[in-house]
C-alpha cells in the first residue's frame, strides 16, 4: 500500500484486499505476485488504466501484478454527464449517480466497489492472462477480452460474503 496523493484515499485497505482474495478462491489468485494500492496513473486516459474512459480505478500493469488507484473521497464531480452504460454500472455497484455529473458514495459502498467491481475486473484480466501463457500463446489482449474479464469479475463478486 502506497500513500494516495493529495485530496486521494483508498477506500479499501491491504486487509480488505487479502479478504476479498480468500473469498474469491485460490484458484482466482493463483499467479497473482503483487496486489499495489497506489496514488494513481500520471493522467486519466483511456486504456488498461482504465474501466471506462471517465474512471481510473485499477490495471493489470504486468504478469499477475494488479494496481488499484487511490480515488477522491465522494461525492465524486465529474464535469461532465456520466454516459448511461456507466451509470447503470455505477448505480448497480451501490452509487447514487442521480445527479448527471456527480457520483454519490453511501456507507461503504465505494469500499465494496473497489473490491467487488475493480479488483474483480483486474483479477478476471490476469485469469485471461495466465491461462493463455499456460497454453504457450502471447497473453496479448484481443477484442473481447474486456467482457471476458468482466464475466469473470461477475462469476467472482458472486463468491463474497455481501453480494
Amino acid at each position: 500500500m502506497r500513500r494516495p496523493g493529495p485530496g486521494l484515499h483508498h477506500p479499501a485497505t491491504a486487509a480488505d484486499v487479502r479478504a476479498t482474495l480468500y473469498a474469491f478462491g485460490a484458484q482466482a489468485y493463483y499467479g497473482v505476485r503483487l496486489v499495489e494500492l497506489v496514488p494513481g496513473p500520471v493522467e486519466l486516459a483511456p486504456g488498461p488504466a482504465a474501466r471506462n474512459h471517465h474512471l481510473a480505478l485499477g490495471c493489470l500493469a504486468g504478469p499477475g501484478q494488479v494496481r488499484i488507484f487511490a480515488q477522491a473521497p465522494p461525492p465524486w464531480r465529474l464535469g461532465a454527464a456520466v454516459p448511461e452504460p456507466d451509470r447503470a454500472w455505477l448505480a448497480s455497484a451501490g452509487a447514487d449517480v442521480r445527479a448527471a455529473a456527480v457520483v454519490e458514495w453511501p456507507g461503504d459502498s465505494l469500499r465494496r466497489f473497489m473490491l467487488s467491481h475493480v479488483l474483480a475486473h483486474e483479477i478476471g484480466h490476469h485469469l485471461l492472462q495466465h491461462e493463455r501463457r499456460l497454453r504457450g500463446e502471447r497473453a496479448a489482449r484481443t477484442r473481447d477480452h474486456e467482457a471476458r474479464a468482466e464475466a469473470v469479475a461477475a462469476a467472482l463478486r458472486n463468491r463474497l460474503p455481501w453480494a
